[in-house]
């Protein structure tokens, strides 16, 4: 809750009420740190410009709103500094670099493209240890577009997206382009070379994509569903690297909606949700039925499945069989706008929370069973909701929601468990959300958010704002003494080889699963790529912990098959493992430290190049934690390569 006295807190604390501190353990704080409202209106919430990022406020003076429109956002650590850097984008797209407690645009600097898009995923598409980006067309002559300057007042606007379209483009309606989908293949030290990962006529209308190792083969593959067109949901494998570096997709599965049907795809939701270990995939649809497709790569009871090298079909399609389906929020069918997966109860399996323009869903699952428990939590949120979050922001062990509202501020939802939520931490900033995203910015171990957002039109009086960062201050705020873990974990295949269930996971171990033990209970989290309309939580899995200051342990389940049992591969760590602390997890090899740092001081200087050097010329092997912290370019050599690499790394 933005409006408590920070300091009135602190002074009830130091006199004693302990009742009251044990109050406060449930209530979160969060400011707004891109906003220089306080330059033109200086009356509202607390808010200041701390981050680095364009100001969000909406005003005439203000041209850099402008800027920090988005439909699409995802933080991830493109440079490997241990860090979440920050791309996104709608008419022009933005690189921030984290600097540690800052953002910097570095966009121009980099040299990296700047083109628009209608959302922004990350993933290592070839396995070089580096994330790449994928971005998919902003504008073409495909795409249904509405004149904006037309409506004026609310009763003009259909209850979608028009209401809140971006007017200041809509000139560009009346001369459209075709522009392609645009990857950025990421070779390290800030070098990302774009290129045209499917051709400019194809997927017309896409409005989502999703990287997922769909057929466990070691590489990241393509799911994409289009909002209009017979075509909705496609399957693209993953090929390999031509000559010129760029990944080939080839189509493996389509999914085709019934003839004379009105119905449009917008959003997916990925996880493994019958913990076989494939990945599966839920669509969100405006009008008729939400689809949920089931991964036949892997069949059989956990532990005891059998692996299909062309399984036929691809998917199967259970929305309605499972009671997900939602065709009655709507008259005319479903109205999904936002969807993601998460273990709200700790039970070891994920629940579906659905965003929609209408009331929304929370499908508690229990053995595969699905059953909708917003009603009776009091979760249905805003009537206008357009995508959600899950993370633990006060880090009791709990999954908490964040769904933005593209009309209304947003709700924030912190679990108290037993099936109650508390809402006073929800913010009061106007913005025409399209997602949010969930990632510790600054490094003190406190979730953070960014919504992507767009600029409202008409909607509730106030100022508005387009997309916010969000800066968690709940320690600041009530001295918890809750804890945390972070978790980064890294695959070991280094190409791709497309030779059936890899025994290597892909770098970025999309489709992993880990299990935090704690003394009394067990959280899961599972590394996923995409949610949405087009965003991504980031790679680096984040843990609340409670009170507790260690994990009795922590069980990985890969992507990857185990040659021993056939299986799926599972590695145990056993505790106790420290809490406050951000680990590296490398897949066969164990924790390691960071990138480029040879000798373990937590620096990357020239110390390491000097370590490298002598390697490289003594012909020694080092250890195998040193060989991964001196292979900088992850092909499991040292070599001079490693060592040019490693210069160009300190000074970049």
């Amino acid at each position: 809750m933005f409006t408590k006295i920070f300091t009135y807190i602190r002074a009830v604390l130091i006199v004693g009420f302990l009742t009251g501190a044990a109050l406060l353990a449930v209530e979160v704080y969060f400011v707004v740190t891109n906003s220089n409202r306080p330059d033109f209106f200086p009356e509202g919430e607390s808010q200041d410009m701390s981050s680095g990022l364009f100001s969000a406020y909406i005003h005439d003076d203000n041209p850099d709103y402008n800027k920090m429109k988005a439909k699409g956002s995802v933080l991830c650590d493109f440079d490997l500094d241990g860090d979440l850097d920050l791309y996104y984008g709608y008419a022009n797209s933005y690189y921030f670099e984290n600097l540690g407690d800052v953002f910097k645009d570095m966009t121009t600097d980099y040299g990296i493209d700047n083109s628009g898009c209608r959302g922004v995923l990350a993933g290592d598409l070839d396995n070089n240890g580096y994330q790449d980006i994928l971005k998919w067309r902003y504008m073409s002559e495909y795409t249904p577009y509405h004149d904006c300057n037309d409506f004026e007042n609310e009763a003009d606007c259909n209850e979608d997206e028009d209401c809140i379209w971006d007017d200041d483009n809509c000139e560009n309606n009346s001369d459209p382009v075709s522009l392609p989908h645009v990857g950025l293949m990421n070779d390290g030290n800030n070098l990302f070379l774009p290129f045209e990962f499917l051709p400019s006529d194809e997927l017309k209308f896409l409005h989502s994509l999703g990287l997922i190792d769909a057929d466990l083969d070691g590489d990241l593959d393509l799911l994409a569903i289009q909002e209009d067109n017979d075509n909705q949901f496609i399957l693209y494998l993953n090929n390999g690297i031509d000559s010129n570096g760029t990944p080939q997709f080839e189509q493996a599965y389509t999914y085709y909606r019934e003839y004379g049907d009105i119905s449009a795809s917008r959003i997916i939701a990925i996880a493994d949700y019958d913990n076989d270990g494939d990945q599966d995939v839920y669509v969100g649809r405006k009008f008729g039925y939400n689809w949920f497709f089931e991964n036949q790569t892997l069949t059989g009871a956990p532990g005891d499945v059998v692996y299909n090298s062309t399984p036929e079909p691809f998917f199967i399609e259970k929305a309605v069989e499972l009671g997900i389906a939602d065709p009655d929020v709507d008259p005319i069918g479903s109205m999904g706008y936002g969807a993601a997966w998460g273990d709200y109860d700790n039970d070891q399996d994920f629940d579906l929370y659905l965003a929609n323009t209408g009331v929304n869903r929370l499908y508690r699952n229990d053995d595969n069973i699905f059953t909708n428990v917003a009603d009776v939590q009091n979760l249905e949120s805003d009537i206008h909701s357009n995508g959600l979050s899950w993370g633990d922001y006060n880090n009791d062990g709990l999954l908490d929601i964040w769904t933005s509202n593209y009309r209304n501020p947003d709700d924030v939802f912190i679990n108290l468990g037993n099936g109650e939520w508390d809402t006073t931490s929800s913010p009061q900033f106007l913005s025409a959300t399209q997602d949010v995203i969930s990632g510790d910015i600054n490094g003190d171990g406190w979730l953070d958010v960014f919504a992507a957002g767009l600029k409202m039109n008409n909607g509730p009086p106030g100022a508005k704002f387009t997309s916010l960062l969000y800066k968690n201050v709940t320690t600041d705020s009530s001295f918890s003494g809750n804890h945390w873990l972070k978790l980064k974990l890294e695959g070991s295949k280094s190409n791709i080889t497309n030779e059936g269930w890899s025994t290597q996971s892909n770098r970025s171990a999309i489709g992993a699963r880990v299990v935090l033990h704690l003394a009394d209970q067990d959280i899961m989290r599972e590394i996923i790529g995409g949610k949405g309309h087009g965003n991504m939580e980031p790679l680096q899995l984040h843990f609340g912990m409670n009170t507790y200051m260690s994990a009795q342990g922590m069980t990985i389940y890969w992507p990857s098959r185990d040659t021993e049992t056939n299986q799926r591969k599972v590695t145990y760590i056993d505790g106790p493992i420290e809490a406050d602390v951000a680990y590296t997890f490398v897949e066969d090899l164990g924790f390691v430290g960071r990138k480029g740092d040879l000798n373990d001081d937590l620096v990357v200087d020239v110390l390491d190049i000097i370590i490298s050097v002598n390697f490289v010329l003594g012909g020694d092997t080092p250890d195998l934690e040193i060989l991964w912290a001196a292979d900088m370019n992850f092909d499991n050599i040292l070599n001079i390569l490693d060592v040019v690499r490693l210069v160009n790394f300190v000074l970049a």
